[in-house]
């Protein structure tokens, strides 16, 4: 069932015009799994990010991400702007966090907003004239200014080995339950969004992750970066990527909670399986970017 919601998953993103809906209007929302803040997390989404509104109740709105993640949140959060999401326009951050000023200066006044890592921000230039300072526009409409360092204006899918490499760039953001942005992971939003970096969407969460069609079964003792770990006592709760030499990179809360580096053998982990890509199954979890 998973493995299909990540094939329509993959249909949405290869048409974007079937993407037409509601967007994310914070850096980061939490995602509940009752209309009410008082509840589970069951994960998050972040700035720009389109969803399926499935349900209302008072001020609370059910979604559905292009993961087929359910929950609900406030309807505040929520904003329609069909030519943001059209836009050809619409570059991706690259820095962990990034400011969004009302003017080109990053004094007297402080950032208007900070958004995350992986977020869309639509430019009104997208040439790289090395000037400093870029034009953008928000959700709202509202004309601001972001540091053009901030944007990734050449963005290209990774290789397995730049993403082995450029996993290290989150060493040290907090872990947090739920989480899916730089502004913390939990574990299987961290692999997720690795994942994503080489233009392959893989389900939310551990278990349907160990699962997913995109994987093959390793054995531990033929273990290659690049594999995803899997952990827990009697079943899978904590997930990792392999960096080799028995070290794997993860956002967990075990040693410290934070995006670590630990060692496989330490004791301190129980190790359940791990799954190495299928190359005949990568097509089928492509991503397109846009």
């Amino acid at each position: 069932m998973h493995c299909i919601l990540l094939l329509l998953a993959g249909i949405f993103l290869n048409f974007p015009e079937l993407l037409i809906g509601e967007l994310i209007n914070r850096p980061v929302v939490n995602i509940y799994l009752q209309p009410q803040e008082d509840t589970k997390i069951n994960s998050q989404a972040i700035y720009g990010s389109v969803v399926e509104i499935v349900d209302h109740i008072s001020d609370w709105s059910k979604i559905r991400t292009v993961d087929g993640v359910e929950g609900w949140i406030p309807s505040s959060q929520l904003i329609t702007n069909p030519s943001y999401e059209n836009s050809d326009h619409l570059k991706p951050i690259k820095s962990l966090f990034a400011h969004i000023y009302r003017v080109t200066d990053t004094t007297p006044y402080p950032p208007l907003l900070t958004i995350p890592y992986g977020s869309k921000v639509k430019l009104d230039e997208t040439v790289d004239t090395g000037e400093r300072w870029v034009s953008m526009e928000l959700l709202s409409g509202e004309k601001v200014w972001i540091q053009r360092g901030d944007i990734d204006f050449s963005f290209q899918f990774k290789t397995l080995e730049e993403m082995l490499v450029f996993s290290k760039k989150f060493l040290g953001l907090p872990y947090t339950w739920g989480g899916t942005s730089s502004y913390g992971f939990d574990c299987s939003g961290f692999v997720q969004m690795l994942f994503r970096e080489m233009g392959l969407q893989l389900p939310r969460n551990s278990r349907h992750q160990a699962g997913c069609n995109l994987f093959t079964p390793v054995a531990q003792e033929d273990l290659q970066p690049g594999d995803l770990v899997f952990f827990g006592k009697t079943r899978i709760t904590h997930v990792g990527l392999y960096l080799g030499n028995d070290e794997f990179i993860h956002s967990g809360v075990t040693e410290l909670p934070m995006v670590m580096i630990s060692n496989i053998k330490s004791g301190k982990y129980n190790f359940q399986t791990a799954r190495r890509i299928d190359p005949l199954m990568v097509e089928a979890y492509r991503m397109n970017f846009r």
